[in-house]
């Protein structure tokens, strides 16, 4: 009798906890939930609050990690947002989007090198994840490996046909590499979506739209246009320097590297290309 009441006692004990794993994997799911709606509300605060619960709660929970890297990313605390993506490669090494992620973090502070480690890996692992293409592409545009960008642009554009912005910054890659892309270029820009930024600019390059007209286009079609209408002078500046108007350029590029965001590519590029004009910071 005493041996059947210490199995029962046993079951009943181990379902227990398996309730209470169960609710506290709920619980830590719930708070991730919430936590990523007010990321998403650009409420930053309140997302890490809920995200160090979800934590807490379940430290193995790779979302949880992911998302509140995003949260510190937004606020800027790139110390803490790289921590957590490192945590986050930990649990789960296989994951290609996390090693975007954490590259992202490592363009913010300026750091090229390792955010190409991270965009190598990550394509390494998925090649065919088109923002680990872009992001790679970018970079190496950054580093002045204008061939090396313009071939993962173009590997992107086979994933993503529709990315305005990819379209872009390929044309101009082909420019500063003196290579005629023009029927390639035309038949890019008729697959993106004409009536959202950065199509103005698509437009420019093809001739249609005088600077004047592309600011003032920059203020109707951007989503933000504190962010992305302070791109157009980047834009004018690549143009300006493939036409061997390097004072102009240098203007142009100041204003992009001044007034936008710093987590804007445009922005990172814009003071890449100063330094390699030779202007000063």
């Amino acid at each position: 009798m005493h041996t059947k009441h210490t199995i029962i006692r046993g079951v009943l004990g181990a379902l227990l906890a398996v309730t209470a794993c169960d609710k506290t994997s709920r619980d830590a799911g719930a708070f991730t939930s919430a936590g990523v709606t007010h990321l998403q509300q650009g409420e930053n605060d309140r997302a890490i609050r809920d995200f160090d619960r979800a934590i807490a709660l379940n430290p193995g929970l790779v979302v949880a990690w992911r998302n509140r890297g995003l949260a510190y990313r937004g606020k800027g605390d790139f110390e803490r947002a790289l921590a957590d993506y490192d945590q986050a490669t930990l649990l789960a090494p296989g994951d290609a989007r996390l090693y975007v992620d954490r590259g992202q973090v490592y363009l913010a502070t300026n750091d090229h090198a390792r955010a190409m480690q991270d965009f190598d890996r990550a394509v390494g692992m998925k090649p065919d994840l088109a923002v680990a293409l872009e992001y790679r592409g970018k970079t190496n545009f950054l580093l002045g490996n204008l061939a090396q960008a313009a071939a993962d642009l173009q590997r992107e554009l086979s994933l993503d046909s529709t990315n305005a912005s990819v379209v872009l910054w390929l044309h101009i890659a082909r420019l500063r590499l003196a290579q005629d892309d023009a029927s390639d270029f035309e038949a890019q820009a008729a697959r993106v979506d004409s009536a959202r930024w950065p199509a103005p600019v698509i437009q420019y390059f093809r001739g249609a739209l005088t600077p004047k007209a592309l600011r003032a286009a920059a203020d109707t079609t951007a989503v933000d246009a504190r962010d992305e209408g302070c791109t157009v002078g980047f834009y004018l500046g690549e143009d300006a320097l493939v036409h061997g108007r390097r004072d102009d350029a240098r203007t142009l590029l100041e204003e992009t590297r001044s007034s936008c965001p710093k987590d804007l590519n445009e922005q990172r590029a814009a003071a890449t290309e100063l330094k390699r004009l030779g202007a000063a910071p």
